[in-house]
């Protein structure tokens, strides 16, 4: 049956479904369907034919199966508005199996990271792993690939024809998120992608870290919808002042939930205005606290009404990206993603139904999954141009005592303040200080083999000793250290090299533990809880080396981003974030 002719065919049966002319698939019995549009909870039956709800109203028709919900309340399935699918270092299958169990039905993906390794290519590989899976994967194009163009080195480029190419895709819903420098000041490049966007009447997602006043009113009069970089209240307030949509992110290493919720329960704002995302978080953080639904839970707990909680979770996120046909509610002709729970307010998801289907029981995923084969190229991403050294670490200086700029990161936030210190110098090298912690971070190409390596330091991992390493560095990827000796840092970035990518934590020149991400140098295809072992030894061996951050890796992949204000470090130096150009570490 040809495509057309079976949506055809699917839509009748919906619809004499409705009617009461044919028994539906599934019939969830005596529910307390919460409706995302109205707000009330109703005792009704929700019929599905076809993957589709059918009706809200009860049918006097024997169903194919019945599933009794008398204690359970029905509530859409959940939506990740804003996810790099592929920082969570899983593959989309492995990562399928641990976000359907805890509500999520849908993510928004940017698959940005691995578009800035292995450009459109990479892109389509792991597009064709996500769309085999239950949980639906919509794109929001990457639109900045390289991120800070002449600023840093990245594995390929996506331009204005390879936006284009993607705007023909299926289940493509924005362009994706666009820093304040690719439009204040105006640059062509990336207005043309905006424009393009705009045409085809695609959201464009924003990315307003550090905007205000003035600079806000230029970026949202370049159409950009929404925002995810909102760290305070009054970040927030502003943005809905210019129209723009609020997302709150809850992440691994972003955690802006607590602040932001504030404008709707103690400011007033209408909750309509925000919805919720991720980000980034990793697997061992999903499954100790969830995903979407761990954002629900937290924002009742600040005070949120369950129901406008649930909408930031569901319709609304729906409606900003005109979803709202197919997603966002439990209402007929939609698809069919339910997730039930016995209390809206412990808000546990026990049961979830995907596109009609159960998949997942009290947090277990149910049923197989294809397996992916991914190719060949993917896996061989790591080209140094010849292995590190020691040496490559030194910083020179001809002073006794030399002042330095540091990046000091803030935890639970992605933003991080440029601050200033004095550091010995021996033998006219710049040493660290672990005492004041002050530590050594280097950013080391990976992608063309250029021999490229940038120096600087840092403030806030505590490491005593050892250095900790990783090959997920927003956006560019390539390797990012911090280590409290050059000699533990160069074997942490070998070590990498020799996994073909991945996670380390080394101390004595010997490697503690390892986590690898043959794929990109971003994903392992383990499974979900062979990665989260992985991933709480390397933070545990993180700790015994003195760090006490809770997300030490996540924390490590942003610290190099050089579009997120104040600092940022790339393989090409340290980078002024609001002035877009490279500095001295050094203070003159």
């Amino acid at each position: 049956m040809a495509k057309r002719d079976k949506e055809l065919f699917e839509m009748k049966r919906v619809i004499r479904t409705a009617l009461g002319e044919i028994a539906p698939d599934l019939v969830l019995k005596n529910c307390n369907l919460v409706n995302a549009y109205t707000g009330e909870i109703t005792k009704t039956n929700v019929s599905i034919t076809a993957g589709r709800v059918a009706s809200i109203h009860k049918i006097h028709n024997t169903p194919k199966k019945v599933l009794d919900c008398n204690d359970f309340f029905a509530v859409p399935g959940l939506i990740d508005a804003h996810v790099h699918l592929d920082s969570t270092l899983l593959t989309p299958t492995q990562l399928a199996k641990i976000l359907l169990p805890r509500g999520t039905t849908t993510v928004l993906i940017d698959p940005m990271e691995i578009a800035n390794v292995l450009g459109l290519r990479g892109v389509k590989a792991l597009l064709r792993e996500a769309w085999g899976t239950p949980l639906k994967t919509y794109v929001q194009i990457s639109s900045r690939v390289p991120t800070a163009p002449g600023l840093e080195t990245t594995g390929a480029v996506l331009g204005v024809k390879e936006v284009l190419q993607m705007l023909e895709w299926g289940n493509v819903i924005s362009l994706g998120e666009l820093d304040p420098s690719k439009i204040v000041p105006p640059r062509d490049e990336y207005l043309m992608k905006v424009l393009a966007a705009k045409k085809a009447r695609k959201i464009r997602v924003g990315h307003a870290a550090g905007l205000s006043g003035a600079q806000l009113n230029a970026y949202a009069s370049a159409g950009l919808g929404d925002d995810h970089e909102c760290v305070t209240a009054q970040e927030a307030l502003e943005r809905i002042r210019v129209g723009m949509k609020v997302v709150i992110r809850e992440g691994s290493s972003e955690r802006n939930l607590e602040e932001l919720i504030k404008v709707i329960t103690e400011h007033g704002q209408d909750s309509r205005n925000f919805f919720f995302c991720t980000d980034d978080k990793h697997p061992n953080d999903i499954v100790r606290e969830g995903h979407i639904d761990y954002n629900v839970r937290k924002a009742i707990g600040l005070g949120l009404d369950p129901i406008k909680a649930i909408q930031l979770a569901t319709v609304n996120c729906a409606e900003h990206f005109r979803l709202d046909d197919e997603i966002g509610s439990v209402t007929p002709g939609k698809v069919a993603d339910v997730l039930l729970t016995r209390d809206l307010r412990d808000f546990k998801p026990e049961i979830v139904i995907a596109n009609g289907e159960i998949v997942a029981k009290n947090g277990e995923f149910l049923g197989e999954l294809p397996s992916y084969r991914w190719p060949k190229w993917s896996t061989d991403t790591i080209r140094l141009k010849r292995k590190v050294k020691p040496t490559d670490f030194e910083i020179t200086s001809n002073k006794k005592v030399q002042a330095v700029r540091v990046i000091q990161i803030i935890e639970g936030q992605i933003i991080n303040k440029e601050i200033r210190a004095d550091l010995a110098v021996k033998n006219d090298k710049i040493e660290v200080d672990p005492d004041k912690d002050v530590l050594k971070i280097a950013c080391v190409e990976r992608h063309k083999r250029t021999g490229n390596i940038a120096v600087a330091f840092v403030k806030g991992f505590n490491l005593k000793e050892g250095a900790i390493a990783s090959s997920v560095a927003h956006d560019h990827h390539n390797i990012v250290v911090v280590g409290t000796n050059n000699a533990d840092t160069a074997e942490a970035v070998n070590a990498i090299e020799r996994m073909r990518g991945g996670l380390v934590v080394v101390s004595l020149g010997k490697i503690l533990e390892k986590l690898e991400l043959p794929i990109a140098g971003l994903m392992s295809t383990r499974s979900p809880e062979a990665v989260i072992e992985r991933l709480e030894k390397l933070n545990e061996a993180a700790r015994t080396l003195g760090c006490r951050l809770e997300a030490p890796f996540m924390m490590l992949s942003f610290i190099s981003l050089p579009t997120v204000p104040e600092l940022g470090l790339t393989d090409k130096g340290l980078i002024d974030v609001k002035g877009h150009k490279i500095i001295d570490v050094r203070v003159a």
